[in-house]
């Protein structure tokens, strides 16, 4: 049981600091929390850990063990497809510290709370990222799928880290000076979230 315990706690501070590298969720939620309706962040991040407890909840009740040894090149594209779209994103990035205009993230008014869930649901089950982040970390975290009730568990709190930080997130970029800053042209800012994204498609493979 301890070493259940460990594996969790360990899993839930790995998933913590994970959610601030950038991807489409970060985006996403950071362009709700640009329009400043403080009902729209909720309802960003509250999507986003419902997308965030899925993939938790598939990942440690098999899908990461299916594909890791019944499919061991499904893996293997998998993190293909995942490193190269993070290497992507960091171009896209990068290359608007060399534009005259920055759209690193618009801003973008949802229409309610359940609007704007609904839409982060749909940016976070797409997430290639996401998927691959939660296969190599139940793979490397736990040596066998785990019971539904323990992997239950380890959902639930993940869907509560999800959603604090990324409400962090959003309200954090609600803030006026910031976004003002953070989109202004030839900002250092896409140089080092395209760093981050670099690192995420290293980190990928490491994880394994």
């Amino acid at each position: 049981m301890y070493e259940v315990f460990s594996a969790l706690l360990s899993g839930w501070i790995v998933f913590y600091f994970a959610v601030f590298l950038p991807g489409p969720n970060t985006f996403f939620v950071a362009s709700v929390g640009m329009g400043g309706n403080k009902h729209q962040i909720w309802g960003a991040a509250t999507g986003t850990a419902i997308g965030s407890f899925t993939w938790c909840l598939l990942s440690t009740t098999g899908i990461s063990f299916l594909i890791s040894n019944l499919m061991g090149w499904g893996f293997l594209l998998l993190k293909i497809l995942a490193s190269l779209y993070m290497l992507y994103l960091a171009y896209q990035i990068g290359k608007q510290y060399f534009s005259n205009e920055n759209q690193i993230i618009k801003s973008t008014n949802e229409k309610n709370f359940f609007y704007s869930m609904r839409k982060a649901i749909i940016v976070a089950y797409t997430n290639p990222k996401a998927f691959a982040f939660w296969s190599a970390l139940a793979t490397i975290k736990f040596s066998d799928n785990l019971t539904f009730n323990i992997a239950l568990v380890f959902a639930t709190g993940s869907f509560f880290i999800s959603a604090m930080n990324y409400s962090i997130i959003g309200h954090f970029f609600g803030i006026k000076k910031f976004s003002n800053y953070f989109n202004r042209p030839k900002n250092i800012v896409n140089l080092i979230f395209a760093g981050l994204f670099i690192f995420v498609a290293v980190e990928i493979w490491l994880l394994n």
